[in-house]
């Protein structure tokens, strides 16, 4: 009789919901290149991942973009966690804010992740979305944030553009 094999491992899948569709796709071809990651969907919104997510089982985690025009990803992680609880939620964006993202991890976010953070970073998040999330990020200071975020978000968005394209070639 032959020896032994290994169980395959089970790739964890991951759905992205940006309204950045190069964002999503640079993203998702990064992930990719990880060989125990499955990405399995992309979404531009949170009302298509919604009513996806009513019809069909949850992946292991999904990548959720805080600022998509007028929806907010902060805003669906209530109703992801009832719809797909086993489901972890990491917040991705691009400018940390402590009381959003207290808000996220209250209603059931896993961690709140910076598009600007090193992809091994996200990946590991990826990987073990439980383990601690006690590290903050820097901060956008004070009660104008949003509009701190506002202002910012375009050089944010181009810098971190640079820095996935720099990384996926």
């Amino acid at each position: 009789m032959g020896g032994t094999s290994e169980p395959a491992q089970a790739k964890a899948s991951v759905w992205l919901v940006d309204d950045d569709s190069v964002v999503r796709t640079l993203v998702a071809d990064l992930l990719a290149r990880e060989t125990d990651l499955d990405i399995d969907r992309h979404f531009s919104g949170p009302d298509e991942l919604l009513t996806t997510l009513a019809t069909k089982p949850g992946p292991d985690v999904i990548l959720l973009d805080f600022q998509m025009g007028e929806r907010n990803g902060l805003d669906a992680v209530r109703p992801i966690k009832s719809l797909a609880p086993g489901t972890s939620v990491l917040m991705f964006t691009t400018c940390f804010n402590p009381e959003w993202r207290e808000r996220a991890l209250s209603e059931g976010a896993s961690d709140y992740l910076l598009k600007s953070d090193e992809i091994m970073k996200v990946v590991a998040r990826i990987r073990s979305p439980e383990q601690d999330r006690s590290s903050k990020p820097h901060t956008c200071r004070g009660s104008t944030a949003h509009v701190q975020i506002t202002n910012n978000t375009q050089s944010l968005v181009r810098r971190t553009l640079g820095r996935l394209r720099l990384l996926r070639n």
